[in-house]
């Protein structure tokens, strides 16, 4: 799992530049970002979906195993 580390003043910086484009997005832009970004999150869903019901037909994985290495990677990922 590859990721990106950034040193406490270079993720202010991030944050700061991110909260500062985002305030200058009009409320009609600010819909539009989130029907978008709501359409991506539906369509990655559906892709793993797809993917965990193939590996379980073809054998290659259990529901549980799915689910087990999901949550170990959701973990690690929050931290």
């Amino acid at each position: 799992m590859i990721q990106l580390v950034l040193s406490k003043k270079a993720k202010k910086e991030v944050e700061n530049n991110l909260d500062k484009q985002i305030s200058e997005l009009s409320k009609q832009e600010l819909k539009e970002l989130l029907l978008i970004n709501t359409y991506k999150l539906a369509l990655v869903r559906s892709q793993l979906e797809a993917i965990s019901d193939i590996l379980i037909k073809k054998k290659l994985a259990t529901y549980e195993e799915i689910w087990t290495k999901t949550n170990e990677n959701f973990k690690e990922s929050t931290v």
